[in-house]
């Protein structure tokens, strides 16, 4: 008897996603068959683990996989010679009808069938479509490496939180939002924005330990210093270095002095001087310059991380 083949397809979630767990760290992530690239291998997009995309196979699929193996064995193997050994017992019984030893056969279990062990794949935290390959995949937490090209997602994850702060603002704008409720919003942009860029910068400083520095730990708050760190390319690079060092340091005045101009505030924004000892007004114009400025920064911060 030749070896038995048998074709299992694992099935797909109900958006098209297929669930992956990596050999390495255990973790589970899903990707979309069909999008990215047309590879046999596939990267954990949570540790360095790379293997063949057989080595990806969630216990949860090996298990239905199984199962469905040991029902199709049982169904073209064990069920064939059992119908054969009942039919020779049958047979038996009929020819013995009318002798003086008789053959009764009782059968049971003619619809036996091996239990199949299905499941649903997980929830996950964020779906992301790569913008280097297009694979379509979702992870746990925010920050991952695609599992088709490898690349890091920190500036997709980065620019997708400057475009939902843009759509914040667009809501802000509307002129019967209170006065009160406008000013603690408006601060909040500001201090998302710049919250989105200490995110991509802590993601970055993990992936590139000797490229960015570990101290000081807010590094990607300071823009200064981390302008200071990186040989001055910020400053080289960007349209407008000195409006974004303002918007940094209004910012930590909103975060550390309730918005109120200070002296440390006028030694790194000499043109603030006048508000000294005041409170600093933002508008939805200038919050609407400070995200086309915090989007060229990240252009600015991809490109010295390619470099």
């Amino acid at each position: 008897m030749g070896d038995l083949k048998i074709s299992i397809n694992i099935p797909l979630d109900e958006n098209g996603m297929l669930g992956r767990e990596c050999l390495e760290c255990e973790q589970y992530f899903k990707l979309k068959p069909g999008t990215g690239l047309e590879t046999d291998h596939c990267h954990c997009p949570y540790c360095e683990y790379e293997g063949k995309s057989d080595t990806f196979w969630t216990q949860a699929q090996l298990e239905y996989a199984r199962s469905i193996a040991m029902q199709q064995a049982f169904n073209k193997i064990l069920k064939p010679q059992l119908d054969k050994l009942t039919n020779s017992f049958k047979q038996l019984e009929r020819s013995s009808r009318n002798s003086l030893i008789q053959f009764k056969v009782k059968t049971t279990g003619h619809n036996f069938r091996f239990p199949i062990k299905y499941y649903t794949e997980k929830e996950l935290e964020t779906n992301l479509t790569c913008d280097n390959c297009g694979l379509e995949f979702a992870i746990y937490g925010v920050f991952s490496n695609c599992p088709d090209c490898n690349e890091t997602n920190a500036f997709l994850i980065y620019e997708k939180s400057l475009e939902v702060i843009k759509k914040k603002l667009d809501i802000f704008s509307k002129p019967e939002i209170p006065e009160d409720i406008l000013e603690i919003s408006l601060s909040s942009i500001l201090t998302t924005g710049i919250s989105a860029f200490d995110g991509l910068g802590k993601e970055l400083r993990k992936k590139k330990p000797d490229h960015y520095p570990s101290k000081p730990q807010n590094l990607f708050q300071n823009l200064y210093v981390l302008n200071e760190k990186m040989d001055n390319f910020i400053s080289d690079r960007h349209s407008d270095f000195n409006s974004l060092i303002k918007y940094f340091q209004i910012r930590h005045i909103f975060e550390h002095n309730m918005g109120v101009v200070d002296s440390d505030c006028v030694k790194k924004v000499p043109e603030l001087n006048y508000l000294i000892g005041r409170k600093y007004k933002l508008t939805n114009s200038e919050l609407g310059r400070f995200i086309e400025l915090m989007t060229e920064l990240g252009d600015v911060i991809k490109e010295n991380y390619n470099e």
